[in-house]
C-alpha cells in the first residue's frame, strides 16, 4: 500500500493541505476555508468536522484513505494553551491519524526554511514562534491583547477603525485614512460611525479593504496611518526577542516573517520598524527572511523529519525553489 506525508496549514482565514509521497515528491495541494475552532460557533466539533471535509476532498480526489498517511503534521491557529492542544489532539485522532505532530501555526514558517529560528506571524491575528538547536519550543502571544498581540491584520484594522472615530469623537487629529473608510462604509461624517466602531462582524469582512486604506495612507506620508504600521512592526519584533531571550539560539539566528500583513501592505516602516527592534535588543547575529513558499510545506518537512529524522539540506533547498510564490499562486487557485 502506497504511503504518505500530509502537511497541513490550518490559519484563522484559510486551510492548505500539501500531499506528498512517503519518499519527497510532491503530490498534490489542496487550499480550503478556515478549520480552527476559533472562527467555528461549534468549537472543536466544527473543527474536526471541517477537516473532515477537506480531507475527504483530498482523499477522494486522489484515491487514498487515512491509512495511507505515513506521517502528518498540522500547524493550527488556535493551538496555543494546554488545553486547546489537548482537544486539538483529541480531534486529530479521531479523524483517524495515528503518527503525527500538532503545534500553532507559527511552528510552519520556521520548518520550512530550517531546524531552527523564530517565525513572526502577522496574518489575521499575530503569533510568534521560536525553536532552538535542542528543538526547545515556545510560542510569544497569539492569544490577544492580553498577551500583547497588536501587529496582526485585524489589530491593524482595528485601529484604523478607531482613528477615524477617534477624530469626530475625541481628540484625534485628522488622517488620510478617514475618507477612504468612511467611503467604503457608506457614511458621511459622522453618520452612523457609532454602528461603524462597534459592528466587529462588519470591520472583519471589509478587513483587506481598510488595511489597504492604512497602508496606501502611510505610503503618502500619512502619520497616523504609519504609526498604526510602525507600531505593528515594533509589537511584532518584541515577540521575537521575547523567544531569542527565553529560548536561547547558537550562532545566527534565523527569523522568518510570515503572514498576509507582511506580504500585501507596501508601507516599508513596517519592516524597517520591525529589523531595527530586533536589532537594537539582539546581541546575536539575525537574518531576516520573508517566507514566500506556503507554510503547509513546512508542515510537510515537519511531518517527513518524523518519520525519517533531520531533513536534508539540498531536498529543502530543492523544495522551496520550486514552490515560490509564483507556483505557490498556481497551484491553489
Amino acid at each position: 500500500m502506497a504511503k504518505y506525508l500530509l502537511g497541513v496549514d490550518g490559519g484563522n482565514s484559510k486551510t492548505d493541505y500539501m500531499l506528498f509521497r512517503e519518499d519527497g515528491a510532491f503530490v498534490d495541494i489542496l487550499r480550503r476555508p478556515t478549520c480552527s475552532h476559533e472562527r467555528m460557533t461549534n468549537s472543536f466539533d466544527g473543527a474536526q468536522e471541517a477537516m473532515a471535509s477537506h480531507l475527504n476532498d483530498l482523499f477522494t480526489k486522489n484515491n487514498i484513505t487515512v491509512n495511507n498517511i505515513a506521517s502528518a503534521a498540522f500547524g493550527l491557529a488556535g493551538a496555543d494553551l494546554p488545553e486547546q492542544i489537548q482537544a486539538l489532539n483529541t480531534v486529530i485522532k479521531n479523524l483517524g491519524f495515528t503518527k503525527y505532530a500538532l503545534g500553532n501555526d507559527g511552528i510552519l514558517g520556521v520548518k520550512a526554511i530550517a531546524e531552527a529560528g523564530v517565525c513572526a506571524i502577522s496574518g489575521t491575528g499575530a503569533v510568534t514562534v521560536g525553536i532552538n538547536q535542542d528543538g526547545k519550543m515556545l510560542q510569544v502571544g497569539g492569544i490577544g491583547q492580553v498577551s500583547g498581540d497588536y501587529s496582526g491584520g485585524s489589530h491593524i484594522t482595528k485601529m484604523g477603525v478607531e482613528a477615524v472615530y477617534c477624530h469626530y469623537y475625541r481628540m484625534g487629529g485628522y488622517s488620510a485614512i478617514i475618507p477612504g473608510i468612511l467611503k467604503l462604509y457608506g457614511a458621511s461624517g459622522i453618520t452612523n460611525l457609532l454602528k461603524l466602531t462597534a459592528d466587529f462582524t462588519w470591520r472583519m469582512e471589509n478587513s483587506k479593504e481598510i488595511n489597504k486604506i492604512i497602508d496606501e495612507a502611510a505610503l503618502s506620508g500619512d502619520k497616523i496611518a504609519a504609526k498604526i504600521l510602525d507600531d505593528a512592526g515594533i509589537c511584532s519584533a518584541e515577540g521575537v526577542c521575547g523567544c531569542i531571550r527565553n529560548l536561547g539560539f547558537e550562532g545566527e539566528i534565523l527569523v522568518v516573517m510570515a503572514g498576509s500583513v507582511w506580504h500585501k501592505l507596501r508601507y516599508p516602516g513596517m519592516i524597517a520598524n520591525f529589523t531595527d527592534t530586533i536589532r537594537r535588543n539582539t546581541a546575536q547575529a539575525t537574518r531576516l527572511v520573508t517566507l514566500e513558499a506556503t507554510p503547509a510545506l513546512g508542515a510537510v518537512f515537519w511531518a517527513k523529519e518524523l518519520l525519517h529524522g533531520p531533513l536534508d539540506a539540498k531536498y529543502r533547498k530543492e523544495m522551496l525553489s520550486f514552490f515560490n510564490a509564483e507556483k505557490y499562486s498556481e497551484l491553489t487557485r
